[in-house]
C-alpha cells in the first residue's frame, strides 16, 4: 500500500510539472524554433536551387517538396541536387571554348591582339604582315622558317621575291 501512495505522489508531481507556465513556455518556444528552422530550410532550398538549377519548374518542385515535407524535403533536395553551381558550369564551358579556339587554329595578332586564323597572311584589322606565302605552293609560312615544310622550297628566296612584288 505504501508503494501505491508513492506512485500516486510521483504521478501528481509529473502532472503538476506539465501544467506549469514554465513547461508551457518551453514547449511554445521549441515549436517556434522548429517552425523557424523549417522556414529557413525552405528559404535555403530556394536560394540554393536558383544557383544550381536553370529550370523554374524544377526550382518550384524543390521548394514545394521542402515546404510540404518539413526537414525531409530539404534533406532529399540536398541529396539529389546538381553538384555544380550554374556559374561554375558556364565558366567551364567558356574555358572549353577558349581551349578549342587555341587548338583550332585561332590566335591573336601580335600588334593589335585581334583574333586571326593560322592561315592568315596579314592581320585584317591592323594590316600587319603575319606570314609570307610560299612562292612554290602558296601556303602560309611563318617568318622564322627557313624552308617551306610543304614543298621544301627555300623561304628566303620566296620572301625576297614577294617583297619585290609588293614594294618595287
Amino acid at each position: 500500500m505504501h508503494m501505491l501512495i508513492l506512485q500516486a505522489d510521483a504521478t501528481q508531481e509529473a502532472e503538476s510539472f506539465f501544467d506549469t507556465p514554465w513547461w508551457s513556455f518551453t514547449t511554445l518556444m521549441t515549436k517556434a524554433v522548429l517552425v523557424a528552422l523549417w522556414l529557413a530550410l525552405v528559404y535555403w532550398t530556394y536560394k540554393d536551387a536558383k544557383r544550381r538549377i536553370d529550370d523554374p519548374l524544377m526550382i518550384g518542385i524543390a521548394v514545394a517538396t521542402s515546404f510540404i515535407f518539413p526537414y525531409l524535403g530539404t534533406l532529399f533536395y540536398t541529396i539529389l541536387r546538381p553538384p555544380e553551381y550554374l556559374e561554375d558550369v558556364e565558366e567551364r564551358e567558356l574555358e572549353i571554348q577558349a581551349r578549342r579556339r587555341e587548338i583550332g587554329g585561332v590566335s591573336r595578332c601580335p600588334s593589335c591582339s585581334a583574333l586571326v586564323r593560322e592561315d592568315y597572311l596579314v592581320c585584317p584589322n591592323c594590316r600587319r604582315r603575319l606570314k609570307v606565302s610560299c612562292g612554290s605552293c602558296g601556303r602560309p609560312l611563318d617568318p622564322a622558317w627557313q624552308v617551306c615544310p610543304y614543298c621544301a622550297r627555300d623561304v628566303k628566296a620566296a620572301s625576297a621575291a614577294q617583297e619585290e612584288e609588293i614594294f618595287p
